[in-house]
């Protein structure tokens, strides 16, 4: 929803963290009370677990709507039932903050607290300030130059850092919490008397302009375009602000202040840290840890060179990334040796015990009967486990809870000092079940980005009378990428002693964003447009038959070949290894998929520059068309298709790329009856539905000659190329 900004903020009090979700609401939100109570239950969705408070944000003119939603007895009950889980209330506290042309003002007919969460102005500011960093990091205001790169700053200083302050609002939403916020936390400056607001670029116009509007002020704003016509910038007589879009080093600021100008009448929007005596700082990004992640400058980089707010990256060929060894997943072969062939669970097979259908996903017996991981088992209990531990809390399905009955085995095994140990479902956390607990062990056998974790945790938090000691012990881990893995494990250990909880996990394969998934729906999505679409010809609609039928027989793995096979690994993949020697024909789709899913996300997570397949905003990073002839088997090279992103096989940008991409494909549709071309569903599917770009020309003379050519004899292929010459893939799947 684009009326309402929603972020969450800390209120620290005796050592404990509080999470606070906190809420914007915009001018366009104000329809009804439904819009109202939508926008609440909106933000709910976005907290990985439930808040220990709620602050909401709103203007001076919506006061009286506020007031009468609230009292909206039916939704307001419905919506309070949504921060209830097992008969326990886990949000008491609601702040309502009125924000007026001059202060923010906690509207306490409206607000509750309780005895450890009271939240006073200082914190709402805070939390303001704090989800004016969240908005830098969300849309990408600040940029670090790539590996061997610095930015050459207008005012000559050479920076791995660039800060574009006019990508800080991308909604109405965005610029009315952004303005507001710089009228109220930019102290001692009254905009009513401002006559004149000197800006450096007209990038940052509509924030300025609408903090005028809103604090009705009369003030007219002139820009000065930066450096180049500073010196012209003479100090006026009447009232006047000064506003710096960005800095890096605080020169603008200073070289104002040699002459004349006040520094309690300069604001820099954003800058790395705070310039007391030189201007006010709206966003210091200080307080962030984006200062913390740049490198040191050697002398040795190339300078790309800014103009104003402007650089020009896209000038640059995209960078092209062939996949090998070096981008081995740490993990994978041990995962394939305990999970290959019969542990890994057909592609999109639905799982009742999470109600789920990942597109991959391990099966929990061969966890369990792996002497891998009960020797690892073993030592962790042994080696890590605090002895104050009286209580396992497992994850609500069947492989936790058996993987939770076996560490209970093995621990009165080891001594008789666990022999009243229990066992717990998280979902019969309360305050009984956890009553003479001195210490718990969380069970989760498989985990993902870690969010049923987290709200384990946040559970005894909640019911825990003091901080006992805890341990995470989880299976297998497949997150998205490692750094949310790392993520949830930071999130995890922390707790309100000087201790961290203990946290472990036998194997951590990151499998890569939700495209993967995504491949599966594009096509369904295909499917449906066109096996309603109007054709010109009844040989074409027979096509789209074709097409269509052959998508939904494939809902549970990869596309066929033309002659209806399944596509199939042979022996000498090199991620393999000798894992598979003496078993390559038993191997599954599921095998290779998992395979190249985690290859891709180990490359795009490499930490050599020339190795890693993430682009910066000044070069875009493909996978190089060497891939689809170096790994030439027909389920290798849909395996990449599946597993990229969209941008990673984008080659419109570059006619080289374009007409190389183009004539591979070409022997590919042309040979589709041969082993070279057995993926050519795979590869005209991936056109059809966008995700594989080439120029639009040379896009449309390689399906041109491909329909013409008599080789071209498959049905199901030529429904995919006329979905193409059609422009269906133009259409909003």
């Amino acid at each position: 929803m684009d009326n309402i900004i929603y972020f969450n903020a800390i209120k620290k009090h005796q050592e404990h963290n509080f999470d606070i979700l906190c809420l914007f609401l915009g001018e366009s939100l104000w329809g009804d009370v439904a819009s109202f109570y939508s926008a609440l239950e909106e933000s709910l969705k976005s907290c990985e677990v439930l808040p220990d408070g709620i602050t909401v944000f709103y203007p001076e003119s919506r006061k009286s709507d506020i007031s009468l939603y609230w009292q909206n007895t039916d939704l307001l009950e419905g919506f309070k039932n949504r921060l209830i889980k097992n008969n326990v209330k886990y949000c008491n506290v609601f702040y309502f903050v009125e924000m007026n042309s001059e202060n923010f003002i906690i509207n306490s007919a409206l607000s509750t607290s309780d005895s450890l969460i009271k939240l006073t102005l200082d914190d709402i500011t805070e939390f303001y300030k704090n989800g004016l960093t969240q908005l830098t990091r969300k849309n990408d205001v600040v940029h670090i130059a790539p590996a061997g790169h610095t930015f050459k700053h207008p005012s000559g200083k050479i920076s791995k850092l660039f800060i574009q302050t006019r990508e800080l609002v991308s909604t109405e939403t965005e610029l009315q919490y952004t303005s507001r916020g710089l009228s109220l936390l930019t102290d001692e400056v009254n905009w009513a008397d401002v006559e004149t607001i000197y800006i450096d670029t007209m990038g940052i116009y509509p924030i300025v302009k609408e903090a005028v509007d809103f604090t009705k002020s009369a003030a007219r704003i002139e820009s000065f375009h930066s450096y180049d016509s500073i010196e012209d910038l003479n100090l006026p007589s009447n009232e006047y602000l000064v506003i710096i879009s960005a800095s890096t080093s605080g020169s603008m600021a200073k070289n104002l202040l040699s002459r004349g100008f006040s520094s309690k009448k300069i604001i820099t929007l954003i800058d790395i840290d705070c310039r007391e005596g030189a201007s006010q700082v709206f966003i210091n990004l200080k307080t962030t840890n984006t200062i913390n992640e740049l490198n040191k400058i050697d002398g040795s980089e190339t300078d790309i060179e800014l103009v104003g707010e402007q650089f020009s990256y896209k000038a640059k060929p995209p960078k092209q990334i062939t996949i090998g060894i070096a981008h081995q997943p740490i993990n994978l072969k041990t995962i394939l040796k305990n999970f290959g062939i019969t542990g890994i669970n057909n592609i999109n097979q639905k799982l009742d015990d999470i109600h789920k259908t990942p597109v991959l996903s391990l099966k929990s017996a061969s966890l369990n009967s792996s002497e891998l991981f009960k020797c690892w088992l073993k030592k962790e209990l042994n080696w890590s486990l605090p002895s104050a531990v009286n209580t396992i809390v497992h994850n609500v399905d069947e492989p936790s809870k058996i993987l939770a009955g076996n560490i209970k085995k093995l621990l009165q095994e080891s001594s008789s000092h666990y022999e009243n140990i229990k066992i717990v479902n998280s979902n019969d956390l309360n305050f009984e079940s956890l009553k003479k607990c001195t210490g718990v062990i969380v069970v989760c056998a498989f985990a993902g980005d870690g969010g049923v974790l987290r709200q384990i945790s946040r559970d005894l938090r909640e019911f825990e009378d003091s901080v006992i000691p805890r341990h995470f012990l989880i299976g297998v881990g497949i997150p998205q990428s490692m750094k949310s893995w790392i993520r949830l494990e930071q999130f995890l250990i922390r707790n309100a002693s000087k201790r961290a909880y203990n946290f472990s996990a036998w194997q951590v394969l990151p499998l890569g964003p939700d495209n993967l998934k995504n491949s599966w729906t594009e096509l369904a999505n295909l499917a449906s447009v066109v096996q309603n679409y109007k054709c010109e010809t009844d040989e074409h609609a027979d096509c789209f038959d074709e097409l269509v039928e052959v998508i939904s027989k494939s809902q549970n793995s990869l596309l066929p070949n033309t002659k209806g096979a399944t596509l199939k690994i042979t022996s000498g993949f090199v991620f393999f290894g000798d894992v598979f020697d003496s078993k390559i024909t038993q191997v599954t789709q599921s095998d290779t998929l998992l395979t190249i899913a985690s290859a891709l996300q180990a490359a795009r997570e490499h930490k050599d520059p020339n190795n890693c397949l993430t682009p910066t905003s000044y070069q875009s990073v493909i996978i190089s068309p060497e891939n689809f002839l170096r790994f030439n088997d027909d389920i290798l090279q849909a395996c990449i298709l599946r597993s990229s992103t969209f941008s990673e096989l984008d080659y419109s940008s570059d006619q080289h790329l374009s007409e190389l991409m183009s004539e591979f494909l070409y022997k590919v549709f042309t040979r589709h009856e041969h082993p070279y071309g057995y993926a050519a569903l795979e590869f005209a599917a991936a056109l059809a539905v966008g995700k594989l770009k080439i120029k639009k020309e040379v896009c449309d003379k390689l399906v041109e000659h491909s329909l013409s050519n008599k080789n071209v004899s498959s049905k199901s292929l030529k429904g995919f190329l006329l979905a193409i010459s059609y422009g269906i893939k133009n259409k909003k799947l």
